[in-house]
């Protein structure tokens, strides 16, 4: 399969049919620099540092990128980045990447999970919508080795140990825009990556933070 086709086409339809929510501050959207709509999602998990996708990084010039905070109340420049340098762009495996904001953004952080919650687990993936409003869409997790078990869409040669995937509980919405955060019991569980948008039977594909916290600790 060509992963960055199937990126490409949930960047271009990541806002469609999702339900409205309030606002969680933590969620940012990293935009370029001269306005526009967001290119891709974010969480703060601390006061000047975002998690995103790798691919935010290594398909868009980070040094014209900007974080939005609460839709535009405080955009703030970067003052540094990085990404998984295990980033495989052909497999998304690690996909991954860390903004260093240039001021505090005025806004809460979430903790990261520490371990991945097992198959069945309820989540909620958000994101920002080109309207400026933040969207939710509900997810049933399912674990690495279930994804690649041929029972969810994906293989076990798909489907590397740090990824985890869901399924869209509403088959009339889709996961958000790749680095958008997956959320389960108040804790960052995951970033949405790659697979489309979770929908009959076949997983949407996020990168697991668990799998990651030695690099995200070792990365702020």
């Amino acid at each position: 399969m060509n992963q960055l086709v199937v990126c490409s086409f949930l960047l271009a339809i990541a806002s469609s049919y999702a339900a409205i929510v309030s606002a969680a501050s933590y969620v940012v959207s990293v935009q370029g620099n001269d306005g526009g709509d967001p290119i891709c999602g974010g969480v703060l998990i601390g006061e000047k540092a975002v998690l995103t996708s790798a691919q935010c990084l290594t398909f868009y010039d980070p040094e014209q990128l900007v974080v939005s905070v609460n839709n535009g109340a405080q955009i703030i420049k970067l003052a540094g980045y990085t990404f998984d340098v295990a980033f495989d762009f052909v497999t998304m495996e690690n996909d991954i990447g860390l903004l260093k904001l240039a001021e505090a953004a005025n806004a809460d952080t979430i903790d990261l999970a520490q371990q991945q919650p097992a198959t069945g687990a309820s989540g909620v993936v958000y994101s920002w919508g080109n309207n400026g409003t933040l969207n939710s869409v509900d997810v049933e997790l399912i674990s690495t080795s279930d994804c690649g078990s041929g029972d969810y869409g994906w293989s076990e040669d798909e489907v590397f140990s740090t990824m985890v995937c869901g399924l869209v509980k509403n088959s009339s919405s889709c996961v958000g825009r790749f680095g958008s955060p997956v959320v389960s019991d108040n804790k960052v569980v995951g970033l949405t990556s790659w697979g489309g948008c979770g929908t009959n039977g076949k997983a949407a594909v996020f990168t697991d933070i668990p799998s990651l916290l030695s690099w995200i600790n070792s990365s702020l």
